[in-house]
């Protein structure tokens, strides 16, 4: 399962993995475990999952990021966190729980099987990649541009 991002400057697809990952870590880092207004366009993307079509706000998506990175960047892997609802996607435990709480991984059991193996030593390392991606698809980004997110 995969992602596909297209954007006022091009497109990347990625894993859902990485995305949910980014997602999770923001949740458990940025939002004191609970999804909020100030991250909801990052949020929004998990609403393609399943093979449904999600437009985001590029330019506010752009923004989310920008804070993510500077806040996220540089920290040690075992910041890596993962939330209820991916954690029961990876168990095939469906539905998913209501609950969008967030742990460590490492208090999970220190393993995400769908990402492999090695993680490296830092968040960038896990999802640096998708991050630099997307804030190039929707740099200098109108107020009318748009992200279009696909489950593929």
């Amino acid at each position: 399962m995969s992602l596909s991002f297209s954007g006022p400057k091009g497109w990347i697809e990625q894993r859902w993995i990485v995305y949910a990952l980014l997602r999770d870590s923001i949740q458990h880092h940025l939002e004191d475990g609970r999804p909020g207004e100030a991250f909801s366009a990052i949020h929004g993307a998990a609403g393609a999952l399943g093979g449904q079509r999600v437009m985001l706000p590029a330019r506010k998506l752009h923004d989310e990021l920008r804070r993510a990175q500077a806040a996220l960047a540089g920290r040690p892997i075992d910041a890596l966190a993962i939330s209820g609802r991916t954690r029961a996607v990876i168990s095939l435990s469906w539905p998913p729980p209501e609950e969008r709480e967030t742990m460590l991984v490492r208090d999970w059991g220190d393993s995400v099987p769908l990402l492999g193996m090695p993680w490296g030593d830092s968040l960038d390392d896990v999802f640096g990649h998708l991050v630099d991606g997307l804030l190039r698809i929707t740099e200098g980004a109108s107020g009318s541009d748009q992200v279009e997110v696909m489950d593929l």
